[in-house]
């Protein structure tokens, strides 16, 4: 039984340990800002399942996912930029409806024996040129995406 006085004798003795840790949001990095987002409960679902599979919190997930996202390191989804290719290519389209409507009357003009003015024409091929540079960027965006 002595010998259990003497362990608290030296226990006692001991400098006390303070725990070492390191702060959890250190004041450059706290997180005063707030966003809400509405969720099906499918998307709920979905996000919890994923960040339980990655072992972190919903709002953690969702914080790094979007981060990336903003950042360029995520795609956008695969919808929204085709989406955005098939606006691309109808503003397109609109245009050289246009030009085509200025080159039949150019070709009335010209089959009626008129000589259409230089400055005409060059309008005319100017808009031709950017369409199909719009149509073509449009296009090769649609490609660079399909192969990404």
């Amino acid at each position: 039984m002595q010998d259990s006085g003497t362990d608290k004798q030296s226990t006692a003795e001991q400098p006390a340990r303070r725990p070492r840790r390191q702060l959890r949001n250190p004041a450059s990095r706290k997180r005063a800002n707030r966003l809400t987002a509405r969720l099906t409960k499918t998307e709920y679902d979905e996000i919890v399942a994923a960040a339980r599979a990655r072992a972190v919190t919903a709002a953690r997930f969702l914080v790094a996912a979007g981060l990336a996202a903003a950042r360029g390191n995520l795609p956008v989804e695969p919808t929204e930029r085709r989406d955005v290719a098939v606006d691309e290519l109808a503003a397109a389209r609109a245009q050289l409806s246009r030009v085509g409507n200025n080159l039949n009357q150019l070709t009335r003009l010209a089959n009626s024996g008129e000589i259409p003015s230089p400055d005409d024409l060059a309008s005319i091929l100017s808009r031709v040129r950017s369409a199909i540079g719009r149509v073509d960027r449009a296009a090769d965006g649609l490609v660079s995406r399909r192969t990404a």
